[in-house]
């Protein structure tokens, strides 16, 4: 190994970051490869056109890399420029040098230098080589733990109920301002929370396969046949237009769920087997919010399960805080989850001292479930 080198990342650089990809996989209960398409950051400057990447370069060859996209939120009261950092790859044979601490370093100062208040990193629970980064070495900020996330893979095989209470249907744009206000009222719940005004929907609008039809709505059912009052709100988006995940590995435990289904499928609509060497077949649940009343969201949830059974879809995911009080309601989904941790890094401490003593969960911007 020479000297490495940190740069930002230029568009001739594709080919050897999705090499990286491949090689950096994740692993789990199915070890996957993120594949990003048509280009590495093709949807990050979608929804940031100031995102950037950073790469670890040795002799020529790229082993290393880290992206930033940005997003305003509210953060314990105060509007912020958060910075959020993902793609985070790096060859095994650097994991245990200076590497990550030079690109991690490098990555954050460039983003706090630019305007960010502070810095997101999120890192998959209990993985002691990523958390290290987290501890204020190597002229890296301490940062502050802001909890567990938690990827929710529902598996769509059984038929649920929806509550009855409520009327399920798609939005159309004259739903859109109840859907704004509804997103207004929802972020209020929580720590840290997107500011959804219509400028960033319509933003929304623009990606592949995210479109006003593929919102689910929850309205209170009326006698009268009326438009009743909006309770919750979910898109379900297909986003490999973007990214997938390519199959690499199954643990013993989802072979025998796909042999199970092989089974059973005579009988029952399933879900599309997950393969080897293919894309993971999943279905993004997103952009979702609730009137206080967390049952009218696990209805379209619901729904959702029902509508995608004997789909090309393995996986339905939602993704959110561990202590999000949705989860209480989420009883009787056949699904298997993955935990983060998630850290804020701040060029001054001192500001943890406000965030700190309010509690509650923080709602995740579109943004982090890149």
């Amino acid at each position: 190994m020479g000297s490495i080198r940190i740069r930002l990342a230029e568009p001739e650089d594709n080919d050897q970051i999705q090499a990286l990809g491949r090689r950096c996989y994740q692993e789990g209960v199915i070890h996957v490869a993120v594949q990003r398409s048509p280009k590495f950051n093709t949807m990050h400057r979608l929804l940031d056109p100031d995102a950037w990447h950073m790469v670890a370069e040795d002799d020529g060859v790229i082993v290393g890399l880290i992206g930033l996209v940005h997003f305003q939120s509210v953060l314990a009261g105060e509007n912020r420029r958060l910075g959020y950092m993902m793609d985070l790859r790096l060859d095994e044979a650097y994991r245990k040098g200076t590497a990550a601490f030079k690109l991690l370093k490098t990555a954050i100062d460039r983003s706090l230098g630019m305007g960010t208040d502070l810095v997101i990193g999120n890192f998959l629970k209990s993985n002691q080589n990523s958390l290290i980064i987290t501890q204020g070495r190597a002229g890296i900020p301490k940062a502050l733990y802001l909890g567990d996330n938690r990827v929710y893979n529902m598996i769509p095989v059984r038929r649920m109920r929806p509550d009855a209470a409520y009327e399920i249907g798609t939005a159309t744009p004259d739903d859109l301002p109840e859907m704004l206000d509804l997103y207004r009222a929802y972020a209020d719940q929580f720590r840290m929370a997107p500011q959804i005004t219509e400028e960033l929907f319509q933003k929304y609008l623009s990606l592949e396969g995210l479109e006003m039809e593929s919102f689910y709505l929850a309205r209170d059912r009326r006698s009268d046949g009326g438009k009743g009052r909006l309770r919750a709100v979910v898109a379900a988006w297909d986003e490999h237009t973007y990214k997938h995940y390519q199959v690499l590995k199954l643990s013993r435990n989802i072979r025998m769920v796909n042999g199970a289904l092989a089974v059973l499928s005579p009988f029952l609509k399933i879900p599309k087997p997950i393969r080897l060497q293919q894309p993971l077949p999943q279905l993004s649940l997103v952009l979702y919010a609730h009137d206080q009343v967390p049952g009218a969201l696990v209805s379209l949830l619901r729904q959702i399960n029902n509508d995608y059974r004997g789909s090309k879809y393995s996986l339905l995911s939602l993704y959110a805080q561990e202590k999000d009080p949705l989860f209480e309601e989420m009883n009787g989904f056949a699904a298997v989850s993955v935990t983060s941790e998630m850290y804020l890094f701040a060029e001054d401490p001192s500001i943890y001292d406000h965030i700190v003593p309010d509690e509650r969960p923080a709602w995740l911007d579109l943004a982090l479930t890149l």
